[in-house]
């Protein structure tokens, strides 16, 4: 390894600086154009594909489980649209963040910056497009059905809590996947897992007892009940619900932070 290679790995600033901020935001900013670059849509497409969904959902379950939305089938869309949003942002971003500290190998070995700038420029990316689409929707729906401030305001509290546990899998898995190239696959199908076995269009209820655990503790599904609780709830506000989900965003978030910084002086050898 060249010494300009070991240099820059011990160059790497602590803590973060204005440069590294402004190189997530720049880089956030470049994806999203490569994105979307010589698209009709552009970042509404982030829009675009949760509504597809819902309505290919609403279609084919929507009379079928209406009977567990009151009889109204306008509810299971709603249901339905909020699991989607939360459910597409895990996995797109997720997968986005995976492979950013490889993918940006040739840039670490020539500039000193922070590794983590990769993967949080990549879940940033994701995070801002559907804050221009999707998640103003959610804090309206939760305004106009549930008709309580209290639940307006808690609506981007779990909001923010959903993209602080995409954040802990994505640095986690980017992290690991420099030493595991096959992770991708791997991840495509685990995420995969996490999307079936989360009620985004089914309800809970018709979740088997013996296969209920996993529910339990399933993260994504925790994000979903969550909130659709905030968003969609009438009557008293689930907080043990919510209140262990954030907690349960905190612990993802500081074990991805944690996992990434204990391996990341390892990387210059393998990029």
């Amino acid at each position: 390894m060249s010494s300009a290679v070991l240099d820059a790995s011990k160059a790497i600033p602590k803590p973060w600086s204005r440069r590294q901020f402004d190189i997530v935001r720049m880089s956030a900013i470049r994806q999203l154009k490569t994105r979307y670059r010589g698209t009709f849509l552009g970042v509404l497409w982030s829009f675009a594909n949760p509504i597809l969904m819902t309505v290919l959902y609403a279609v084919l379950f929507g009379t079928a489980f209406s009977s567990y939305y009151g009889g109204s089938v306008i509810r299971y869309v709603f249901s339905a649209f909020v699991a989607v949003v939360v459910v597409t942002f895990f996995s797109q971003s997720t997968a986005d963040a995976l492979v950013s500290v490889v993918s940006n190998g040739g840039l670490l070995n020539k500039i000193a910056v922070d590794p983590e700038t990769f993967p949080i420029a990549s879940i940033a990316a994701n995070a801002f497009q559907q804050s221009i689409t999707t998640f103003p929707l959610i804090i309206l729906l939760a305004a106009v059905i549930t008709h309580d401030p209290l639940r307006v305001v808690l609506a981007p509290i779990v909001l923010a809590a959903v993209v602080a546990l995409v954040a802990g899998f994505g640095l986690g898995l980017a992290a690991l996947f420099v030493f595991f190239r096959d992770l991708s696959h791997l991840w495509a199908v685990i995420s995969f897992i996490f999307w079936m076995t989360s009620p985004v269009f089914y309800p809970a209820a018709l979740v088997p007892e013996k296969v209920r655990p996993w529910f339990e503790i399933n993260p994504v599904g925790l994000a979903i009940g969550a909130m659709r609780d905030v968003a969609l709830g009438r009557g008293p506000i689930d907080f043990l619900l919510i209140g262990k989900f954030i907690v349960v965003a905190v612990i993802f978030l500081s074990a991805g932070h944690l996992l990434f910084r204990a391996k990341r002086k390892q990387f210059m050898d393998l990029l």
